[in-house]
């Protein structure tokens, strides 16, 4: 008796291998990008405050764009707005919703300008502090011009005032709109704001 032999159906190839590997190079991929948004660019520190002099210009590369993207931040063209960010205090420590600060200075060289708090995931921070900013109108400044705000969990009477409350390690952004020509042409020749770190749950900062 001769048995004939039945041709197997052939394995179709699995998929899953390609789908890894797609989703690996994807993550890769992105990755990558994140990794040179935040590495590369890098914006300029002036006395303890960073910018990108090229924000909002059409100048600006492709990382800057990124970056502005990434951070949600509406680049206006320098005539209209200068942005500075900072994330430590006068001494270099991560700012801190948990402690006080004062914020002070003398006149900027801007038509008017804000101080804003920010939460690490770039947002404000979400609590009822009912003040997340305060700007020129705010401060009280002295005879010489010179003005201070705090900015911390809880207010303090007599004082301009931002909420931490929420925002972890949180950021200020200053924003100078309708600056003078020479601050446009020289972010370090503007005098910016001094951070201090006065105290953190109720014990006096060193």
């Amino acid at each position: 008796m001769v048995v004939e032999a039945v041709a197997e159906p052939a394995r179709r190839p699995r998929a899953w291998p390609f789908a890894l590997a797609v989703l690996g190079g994807t993550a890769l991929g992105i990755g990558a990008a994140l990794w040179a948004i935040e590495a590369g660019a890098r914006p300029t520190a002036y006395q303890g405050w960073e910018a990108n002099t090229l924000a909002g210009s059409p100048d600006a590369d492709a990382l800057t764009r990124a970056r502005v993207a990434r951070s949600g931040l509406l680049a206006l063209d320098r005539s209209q707005a200068i942005y500075f960010n900072r994330t430590t205090d006068s001494a270099g420590r991560p700012l801190d919703e948990g402690c006080r600060y004062r914020v002070g200075g003398g006149p900027l060289p801007a038509r008017w300008w804000s101080v804003t708090v920010y939460a690490a995931d770039h947002y404000l921070p979400r609590n009822d502090g009912a003040a997340l900013s305060f700007d020129a109108t705010e401060v009280v400044p002295d005879a010489a011009g010179r003005w201070q705000a705090l900015v911390g969990p809880a207010p303090q009477p007599g004082m301009a005032f931002a909420s931490t409350q929420g925002a972890g390690d949180f950021a200020l952004t200053l924003r100078l709109y309708n600056p003078d020509a020479a601050a446009q042409r020289d972010f370090a020749g503007i005098a910016l704001p001094v951070v201090e770190r006065l105290d953190c749950g109720g014990e006096r900062a060193a």
